[in-house]
């Protein structure tokens, strides 16, 4: 199964930065479109550029009226050091048990998420969605919030 242009996403409740604290895409996307950037972990060289990326200019996502989330199948710990390490400020969400990699058909062979990105709309619709050939590969932030753009 895989979230397709066009269908409802899968909805999701997940820990961030702690096990106890955790984030609804359904809470998230009532107050606007919500980009899921799924990416394969925590501490590697091509998450963090990504990550630090998507940071940099959350501003921008944030004047479409758009919310950030990132996913990977690291802990809550390891989430919060890596922020912390990063100056990242949007939410981390752990998918431990790779249930929401596996619903948005992202999940590796070796068990990691790839690398992708999607956009959902406030009814929960995915507008737009990119999977990298790749691990190594990045979405550009242009190209996303140009995406992000023409869903809209």
């Amino acid at each position: 199964m895989a979230a397709d242009v066009g269908e409802k996403a899968p909805e999701f409740t997940l820990p961030t930065d702690n096990w106890e604290e955790r984030v609804s895409l359904e809470e998230v996307r009532r107050e606007g479109p919500v980009v899921l950037f799924f990416y394969p972990g925590d501490w590697s060289t091509v998450c963090t550029d990504q990550m630090s990326q998507v940071q940099e200019e959350i501003g921008r996502f944030e004047e479409k009226g758009a919310a950030v989330l990132g996913i990977s199948v690291d802990s809550p710990w390891s989430h919060r050091a890596w922020a912390e390490e990063r100056g990242i400020a949007f939410p981390l969400l752990s998918d431990f048990q790779r249930e929401v990699v596996e619903e948005y058909g992202v999940k590796h062979e070796a068990g990691f998420p790839e690398r992708a990105y999607f956009v959902i709309d406030k009814e929960g619709v995915v507008r737009a969605k990119k999977v990298e050939n790749s691990p190594g590969d990045q979405p550009e932030v242009e190209a996303v919030l140009e995406d992000l753009e023409k869903a809209f």
